[in-house]
């Protein structure tokens, strides 16, 4: 049977989730939503690069969601930026869209998510959050080390190229998942008292300096992001008997107990979103973590990162902005 999926936001991440479709074993109808003609080409220019069954997965290219046929599919990717995010999100819920899949940082102010988990519960719906580090084998294979009923050490060192304002959630997501704990509290006194530009647009913003994460049985992570430097990004974990040092940029792991180095496999959004998608479509759930569990988290960064905002720049602000 023949699976329909729209697609809003085709952009950069919005096109590789489109690449991803592509390899799915089942047939899909997709629905790509997008009112920018830049982006829409840059999707179908990505599409031209790679081989696929044009008969088994059919694409159609819409301005807005008003065009469409359709109203309601098996799933709803949002590929959108953050900002004003919400309500293209009510509209698909509206339309009857019960299972969404959201690009993170799902909003840029608390008020709005918590309204976003009012509408699905008013809707009946359930969603998932694109922290897709879980979907890694690498860092599956390390969540089957940890034990979570000892503390658990994790320190990330990046340098600020990797944007800590947009890959906070990501690592902070992959420490709850290793304590099995979603509520992690942060701390911001040692963010660099400046703000950085952002490569995703002029109203955006990025952050540097150390982020740190709290949470129970005295477990806690850091996220040091360096500015002007060149260095590999590395996450230290430790856990009990063990102490692993993972190089994603050298994609190494090096066990500093045994002394043993594996292989780390960095994955890209065009082949973790062919599982994610599948696992939600065939199994009605997948191994992200919900748009409700994930509240906790969105929260802290949002409140921590504006209230650093609000100390560099001595004015108040609602809405977070990082996407």
């Amino acid at each position: 049977m023949v699976k329909n999926i729209i697609v809003v936001g085709c952009g950069n991440i919005g096109s590789r989730h489109i690449q991803a479709l592509t390899s799915l074993p089942f047939e899909t109808n997709v629905a790509v939503v997008d009112p920018s003609i830049e982006s829409q080409k840059l999707a179908q220019i990505r599409l031209k690069e790679i081989n696929y069954d044009y008969k088994k997965h059919e694409f159609q290219w819409h301005m807005s969601t008003d065009e469409l046929e359709q109203k309601n599919y098996d799933l709803a990717i949002v590929a959108t930026t953050a900002i004003n995010r919400l309500p293209i999100l009510e509209k698909l819920l509206e339309l009857g869209n019960s299972k969404l899949l959201i690009e993170k940082m799902v909003c840029q102010s608390v008020k709005e998510y918590e309204k976003l988990l009012d509408m699905l519960k008013k809707f009946k719906a359930e969603g998932w959050v694109n922290t897709n580090l879980r979907y890694f084998s690498s860092w599956q294979k390390i969540k089957e080390q940890i034990n979570s009923s000892k503390p658990v050490h994790f320190a990330v060192i990046a340098p600020n190229i990797s944007a800590l304002g947009t890959n906070a959630i990501h690592y902070l997501d992959l420490f709850s998942w290793f304590i099995n704990n979603y509520e992690v509290n942060l701390h911001g006194e040692f963010l660099i008292n400046e703000l950085f530009p952002n490569k995703r647009g002029s109203d955006l913003v990025e952050f540097a300096g150390t982020l740190i994460g709290t949470s129970s049985r005295n477990s806690f992570a850091s996220l040091t992001f360096l500015p002007d430097v060149k260095i590999p990004t590395t996450i230290n974990i430790i856990n009990g008997d063990k102490h692993l040092l993972i190089n994603e940029t050298n994609q190494k792991i090096t066990d500093l107990i045994n002394n043993d180095i594996h292989e780390f496999e960095y994955e890209h959004v065009s082949s973790t979103t062919k599982n994610i998608v599948a696992d939600i479509i065939t199994k009605n759930n997948c191994q992200l973590t919900t748009i409700k569990n994930s509240f906790y988290l969105h929260k802290e960064i949002i409140n921590t990162f504006n209230s650093h905002i609000e100390k560099v720049t001595n004015r108040k602000i609602e809405y977070c902005p990082i996407t």
